[in-house]
């Protein structure tokens, strides 16, 4: 039995299999999830688990090198945009690499979740809480 960090399976085996580049979404129970990327559903009740708390939880085993959110974030949720902004920092200081952020439209972000390698749903419910976390890679150099 795994004793540290992701218990569960599928969503640390995702993590596992990112490459550079690839896509993982965190979204909230509302995104309509596409057929194509593999559907890690962690919602229990309505706000658990949560949004922040599920990229915290990705985060300490995935090198995140950017990161994409919808325009509309900052405007129907901006205290969750706040406080995403301050997680992700967060996380590029323990990574040593600064996490780059794109936004786009909520219609574009929905377009673009399926090429993402899975799409894990929390139980958020709070407007256009989602994100899709792309994958750096753990070195800096050439051996």
């Amino acid at each position: 039995m795994k004793k540290i960090g992701i218990l569960n399976g599928p969503l640390s085996a995702a993590i596992a299999r990112l490459g550079h580049t690839d896509g993982l979404v965190v979204c909230d129970a509302g995104l309509p999830i596409p057929e194509g990327p593999q559907r890690i559903d962690l919602a229990l009740v309505p706000g658990t688990p949560g949004f922040l708390e599920v990229i915290r939880a990705v985060a300490t085993e995935m090198m995140i090198e950017r990161v994409l959110v919808a325009d509309e974030m900052s405007h129907a949720s901006a205290a969750l945009r706040a406080a995403l902004d301050r997680l992700l920092g967060e996380v590029g200081h323990l990574q040593s690499r600064v996490i780059a952020l794109d936004t786009c439209t909520h219609e574009e972000f929905k377009r673009r979740t399926v090429d993402a390698r899975a799409v894990v749903r929390s139980g958020e419910c709070t407007p256009y809480a989602n994100v899709i976390l792309y994958s750096g890679v753990a070195f800096t150099g050439r051996g």
